[in-house]
């Protein structure tokens, strides 16, 4: 009978651990389909999100104004033109890299459509796209316009959180 209850403890924790992390991701997709705030506060790491933005975002533009052609005539001021780019990307991501900025950018885009409905379906059936990297950390692929764009959650506590999207190395081509 001991054995019977360790099994079913590591299996209710098992059971427990899949579906705090399925209720988290779901919780995600309700403050995105509803236009939640409060929602994505909770279920959204920003300061983590924006602080990887930024990065990602500065690596690129260092890339970009590095191999441009016509900054290599600036010599020294080059570094000093980076840092400028640099400062205005880091101010615009604190601005819109927030709960207020995603609302804004769901009331703008067309695809709203396009989000299917969060409903018990949509709770369990989030299973299928998650893949797990470590006990602490799993990712969901959204698929959009031929691309992929993984967006990866970190656990904290019993919660799941919004930690990184990862964007396309080609994002600043479409942007020009």
């Amino acid at each position: 009978m001991n054995k019977k209850s360790i099994i079913l403890v590591i299996l209710f924790l098992l059971v427990a651990y899949i579906f705090s992390a399925m209720y988290s991701f779901h919780q995600v997709h309700k403050s995105i389909y509803y236009n939640n705030k409060q929602i994505s506060k909770i279920y959204i790491e920003w300061i983590e999100v924006r602080k990887n933005f930024k990065d990602f975002f500065n690596a690129n533009l260092l890339n970009q104004m590095s191999n441009n052609k016509e900054f290599e005539g600036l010599g020294g001021l080059e570094i000093l033109v980076t840092g400028f780019a640099s400062k205005f990307v880091d101010m615009f991501i604190d601005t819109y890299i927030n709960p207020e900025g995603l609302s804004l950018l769901i009331e703008k885009t067309d695809k709203k459509s396009e989000i299917p409905e969060p409903n018990f379906l949509t709770l369990v059936g989030g299973i299928s796209i998650m893949k797990f990297n470590s006990l602490n950390t799993f990712y969901v692929n959204l698929e959009t316009n031929d691309e992929i764009i993984p967006i990866f959650f970190k656990r904290f506590g019993t919660k799941w959180k919004v930690v990184e999207i990862e964007f396309p190395e080609d994002i600043f081509n479409e942007i020009q």
